[in-house]
């Protein structure tokens, strides 16, 4: 953008310009000059400076340039998203308490999958996890869970899984090497699961994940005081993962290799 430049000094340039070839004696002052007032031209009319005058790009405000969005930075182009059917995904996980065994369930946790078998390198996978809807079948015990000592539900209220890379190990079988954070501690995990393809009855791809871990709740720094004591609960927790989810069938990269390029616009 082109500098504003007051008239009365555009006005006075070749006056700067004699007396840089002028004599100091011979250059008269600048009161015994009479300078004819500038046209003021049309309302609105810009005055210009010459073609040789210096001018200056103001700096750009990196403010006004929009920041990527979180949820979609990252997102491989050549992957599928997939919508999970919520009524038939589930996480359960099996304690032991005194000896005595217990089962438990996460009823509240969302998925969001980005999965191609065919570009590992580019699949992303996260899951939020609620810790209010950690359901262990007993009052008491579910209240101790969300208590300072285990979960701490009123500081760390979700739970948060993310994988950094995925491995095939087989016909159908993959690893998932991730971070799964909870109660404020990010701990590296693998997770090996079966992924089975078909097709909906809606004509969508189906894909339905289980999986098994085992956690060792101690990294977690869950259970402290008297909880700590592996005989009271064992440090091992085994965990299962099912999750269902459907997609629409992605285009692959060879069938579209050759098609026609799209009309440029006029």
């Amino acid at each position: 953008m082109k500098r504003l430049i007051p008239a009365a000094l555009i006005a006075l340039m070749p006056l700067q310009a004699i007396a840089a070839d002028t004599p100091a004696a011979a250059v008269p002052s600048p009161a015994a000059v009479t300078v004819p007032a500038p046209d003021a031209g049309a309302p609105g009319d810009v005055v210009t400076p010459p073609a040789d005058a210096a001018t200056t790009t103001p700096p750009m405000n990196t403010a006004d340039v929009p920041a990527p969005n979180a949820d979609t930075a990252g997102e491989a182009t050549l992957t599928r998203k997939w919508e999970v059917v919520d009524k038939d995904s589930s996480i359960k996980f099996h304690g032991t308490q005194m000896n005595a065994p217990f089962d438990g369930t996460v009823d509240k946790f969302t998925p969001v999958i980005y999965f191609d078998p065919d570009h590992l390198d580019q699949s992303h996978v996260t899951v939020t996890i609620d810790i209010l809807s950690i359901d262990a079948q007993d009052t008491e015990r579910n209240k101790n869970l969300l208590g300072s000592d285990w979960f701490d539900a009123p500081q760390f209220p979700t739970a948060r899984f993310e994988t950094t890379k995925f491995t095939k190990t087989g016909d159908n079988a993959y690893t998932a090497d991730a971070t799964l954070t909870i109660h404020g501690n990010a701990v590296p995990v693998q997770l090996p699961f079966t992924l089975d393809l078909a097709k909906s009855d809606s004509g969508k791809e189906k894909a339905v994940m289980n999986g098994k871990i085992t956690l060792d709740r101690s990294k977690f720094a869950l259970g402290q005081g008297d909880w700590a004591d592996p005989g009271v609960i064992a440090n091992e927790v085994p965990v299962e993962i099912k999750i269902v989810a459907t997609s629409d069938a992605a285009p692959k990269a060879e069938e579209n290799k050759n098609a026609a390029p799209a009309p440029a616009k006029p």
